[in-house]
This record gives C-alpha cells, structure tokens and sequence, in this order.
C-alpha cells in the first residue's frame, strides 16, 4: 500500500464494521486502507502519513490502545480516532491521555464522523505541509522570523509605544530600532489614536 495516497486506515476485528466504514468513505472520496490488525497497520505507517486512522480498541494480537502508545513513539501529531463497543469514562480518559485525537462508542453517527475525519485529514495534510516547509528553512530564518513576531506582539500589546515594548524585550532603544528596521516594522501601524 502507498501511504502517502492513502486518506485513512480503519483497523477493526470486525469485518461488517470495517466494510460499512469503508464504502461510507470511499462513497464520500476517500482513499482507503482496512485491516483487522493493528500489527499489519503499524507496518504500514511513517511519519509522513498523509491521512487518518480509525482503530478499534478491544482487538486480538495488539489492542487500540497499545497501538496508539506505538503510534505516538512514531508521530505524535498522527490522528488517530478509537472505536469500541464496550465503552466507559475510565476508557475514553485513559484513550484520550495516551494521546487519541478522539473517542467514540459504537454505535456512532456516521455522519459526525464523516464530518471529523474530513477536518482532521485537512488538518493533517496542511501539518505535513508546514513541517515540509520549515524544514526548508534554516535556523537563522525561523529565528528572525520569532523575533520579528515577537516585537510586533509587543507592539501591539502597548499600542505603539517604544518605552513600554523595550521594558517588555529588555532592549535598549537603539537595538529596538534597528530590529524594526531591519524587519521592516513601522511602529506607527500599531499606534492607537
């Protein structure tokens, strides 16, 4: 399988769980991976997994919630959304501390899930592109760019005013001003009048 056209991976013991979830999303366009072992699914995923998973917890071999903790050590940005039937409050925590994006009880709304999955496979996609993006840039880059951040932050916060932004950066007034020169800061933008 090709991870990276790949938007979701439904892990379910269950094939009539696996089949509807399926056909529902390959109905809505979704390309789509289903097994009944998390084991087969963890060989399957790397970090630059473009899409989503959907596990059951309560599965032979390796369960959701071992899976997840094997998941998190590889991507801890990864959503991965756990299914069970036999759900309880202990269970949706201790799912969520491990690092679940979500938990949901079957039987679920369909629909709601179509929904989140959609928003979370966005969500995921526009992450890789950002990481793929800064890791492009160099440190000196990112640094100036926190930089210039932060003394439009604080000029905003003080409305403009110098005395107040250098107390906050503790920066003597010539330094200030030769960083906002050098980003091309104009203090008059953030004046309140």
């Amino acid at each position: 399988m090709d991870t990276n056209s790949c938007d979701l991976i439904i892990i379910d013991d269950e094939k009539d769980v696996r089949d509807s979830l399926k056909q529902m999303f390959s109905i809505d366009g979704f390309e789509v991976f289903e097994t009944h072992s998390a084991i087969d699914a963890l060989s399957l995923l790397s970090g630059d997994f473009g899409g989503v998973v959907i596990c059951d917890i309560r599965m032979p071999e390796m369960d959701g919630l071992v899976f997840l903790t094997k998941v998190r050590k590889l991507d801890k940005l990864l959503p991965v959304v756990l299914i069970t039937g036999h759900g309880d409050v202990k269970l949706a925590v201790k799912s969520l501390k491990l690092g679940a994006t979500d938990f949901l009880e079957k039987p679920f709304n369909p629909e709601e899930l179509l929904k989140k999955v959609k928003l979370l496979c966005y969500q995921r996609k526009e992450v890789l592109k950002s990481l793929h993006q800064k890791a492009h840039v160099s440190l000196k880059e990112m640094t100036d760019e926190f930089e210039k951040e932060r003394i439009i932050y604080h000029l905003k916060k003080h409305d403009g005013r110098i005395l107040a932004v250098m107390k906050d950066l503790k920066l003597p007034r010539r330094t200030l001003n030769e960083k906002m020169a050098k980003y091309g800061i104009n203090r008059k933008f953030y004046v309140k009048e």
